[in-house]
């Protein structure tokens, strides 16, 4: 009977312990932990030296609570003041904290993935190999399969996969390219990829949205004339490619526009094999529903910062683009 009496004294002492290590307040100042996937006890401990403020007693506690059989990855947000118990709870619930991930105007699949792996576990490698195996499927390459990544803030697990991350923009551009859209495109004759390669030169080319459908009714009316399309960001994008991403250009100079290459407007007519970024859904828009004038020459205007001025008369245009030209030297940007 003592040794019986002993041993419920122990479980019961052992208990109050565990209780009272639950209740510790250990969490030094409002943060974030993030477990990877496969984390032993091992590496979460690691991970939360300096986080806490007695790292000994929450092992103590996971232990006892076999947390090492209950490891999620994932960011889990940790609160200033924070309880062993509160937090440990949180771990083998897995109740993360989701990331904001934006994708932006990326000119290739690379910067993508280089953004991309900032806010989530998967690394850019894995993020590259993902978008060329979803290229391959649909028998396209590094460069056409940009259109499948729509410009937005979108919500991820910080743990997500490189393929779960390609997947979900994929169901992502089905949202967006309704048969609405679908039948838009139809009706000018042009591809999906044809939509997305002159929305990313829209894009770039005019920073003011409301702007954007204009842009795109130029671009479409010098095509429908067969003109070159003569647009200043694909020859940037064309230097780029060749001469380094890393390269700022305040100013097109004529070497600028004798870039032999595909993707230069200035040498070649039609529409580039690509997009030369990822456009917004406001840029694929605008080329859905173009404002419906018939300009062919524009130029950026120097009295309304981020607009272009418009015309169909060349001596018009060449007036337009000195005026520019010269408000450009007396800036200074070269």
């Amino acid at each position: 009977m003592k040794k019986i009496i002993l041993g419920i004294l122990a479980v019961m002492t052992l208990t109050s312990c565990n209780f009272f290590t639950g209740l510790k307040s250990n969490v030094e100042e409002d943060g974030f932990l993030y477990v990877k996937t496969n984390s032993t006890m091992d590496a979460v401990m690691d991970s939360l030296q300096g986080k806490l403020k007695d790292i000994k007693s929450f092992r103590k506690y996971a232990e006892a609570k076999d947390y090492a059989s209950e490891i999620k990855p994932g960011k889990y947000k940790l609160e200033k003041g924070e309880s062993n118990s509160s937090l440990l709870d949180k771990l083998i619930d897995g109740k993360q904290t989701e990331v904001h991930l934006m994708v932006k105007n990326e000119p290739t699949i690379f910067h993508l993935a280089g953004s991309v792996s900032k806010k989530i576990e998967a690394d850019s490698v894995q993020i590259v190999e993902s978008i060329v195996k979803l290229a391959k499927s649909k028998n396209l390459d590094a460069e056409t399969v940009k259109q499948y990544f729509i410009p937005n803030t979108y919500n991820y697990w910080w743990a997500t996969s490189a393929d779960t991350f390609v997947e979900k923009m994929m169901k992502e551009y089905d949202k967006v390219w309704t048969e609405e859209r679908q039948n838009k495109a139809k009706s000018m004759n042009f591809t999906s990829l044809q939509v997305f390669t002159l929305a990313s030169i829209v894009q770039l080319e005019a920073s003011k949205v409301d702007e954007q459908p204009k842009v795109a009714q130029a671009y479409l009316n010098r095509l429908a004339k067969d003109m070159r399309l003569e647009a200043d960001p694909t020859s940037i994008y064309a230097y780029r490619l060749q001469n380094g991403f890393n390269n700022k250009i305040q100013r097109v100079y004529h070497g600028h526009l004798a870039i032999p290459s595909d993707y230069n407007t200035y040498r070649v007519k039609g529409l580039p094999p690509a997009p030369i970024c990822m456009p917004n859904m406001t840029a694929i828009d605008a080329v859905l529903n173009p404002d419906g004038h018939d300009f062919i020459y524009f130029c950026a205007d120097p009295d309304r910062p981020g607009y272009h001025s418009f015309t169909n008369d060349y001596e018009e245009h060449k007036r337009n683009a000195e005026k520019y030209r010269k408000w450009l030297e007396d800036n200074n940007i070269r």
